[in-house]
């Protein structure tokens, strides 16, 4: 089995096939969907995590804060690991949900796409290029399209796996050939298309965003 673990599972509050409205959101939060990003450990020469999760966006009082955290803390104590095991962080893009519960690993190396280092101004942060390698068997995709500094992983193991970001929302998303387009800095739809079609290409499996992990296969729009 590929040395990849799902540590928390985050879920989507808007399929592809619903009619995007903040009724509908808010609808999702009162049923417990916060919509956090999923949060992965690939663990080869070292344990990079993949994004840090944060649920409810729009409430972040010091008491979600601490509840964020707590929840992540006790998602990487059930399958055995502590914030100060995680040798680097890496983040897929600059989105609360993705990087929201950064500061639980003071100790880890902060990684992004050089682009979105620069954007954003992470000076704290390792920037990586297009096809850097950043763990043994883990290359960079820089997989614009959801936003302009997107970033994914993939490895290349027992099986090949597309760490996918948001570039690949969920399974619905990936099957209609849609991108979650409703933030403000949305990037591209040709480009977001052209980055997944690549991801599916390149893998065996795909962890997307948000939801559960899925074997790769080719839908419609990209046959």
């Amino acid at each position: 089995m590929p040395p990849i673990k799902l540590i928390k599972q985050g879920n989507c509050t808007l399929e592809a096939i619903e009619n995007p409205s903040p009724l509908a959101i808010d609808i999702k939060y009162s049923l417990g969907i916060g919509g956090g990003s999923n949060v992965i450990l690939i663990e080869t020469d070292r344990r990079v995590l993949v994004d840090t999760g944060f649920e409810y966006e729009s409430r972040q009082g010091p008491g979600d804060l601490d509840r964020n955290e707590k929840h992540l803390i006790r998602a990487l104590a059930d399958c055995g690991y502590t914030p100060d095991d995680i040798d680097a962080v890496f983040i897929t893009h600059w989105h609360l949900d993705h990087f929201g519960n950064l500061r639980v690993f003071p100790k880890a190396e902060p990684i992004a796409s050089s682009s979105l280092v620069e954007e954003v101004g992470l000076e704290d942060f390792t920037g990586v290029d297009d096809g850097e390698e950043i763990a043994e068997k883990v290359k960079v995709m820089f997989t614009p399209g959801h936003t302009r500094e997107h970033a994914s992983l993939l490895l290349d193991s027992a099986i090949r796996v597309a760490v996918a970001g948001d570039v690949i929302v969920s399974l619905s998303y990936f099957d209609k050939g849609k991108l979650w387009k409703y933030n403000q800095d949305f990037y591209s739809i040709e480009e977001g298309l052209s980055s997944m079609k690549r991801l599916a290409e390149s893998s065996d499996l795909i962890i997307p965003g948000h939801g559960l992990p899925f074997l790769t296969y080719l839908p419609e729009w990209i046959r």
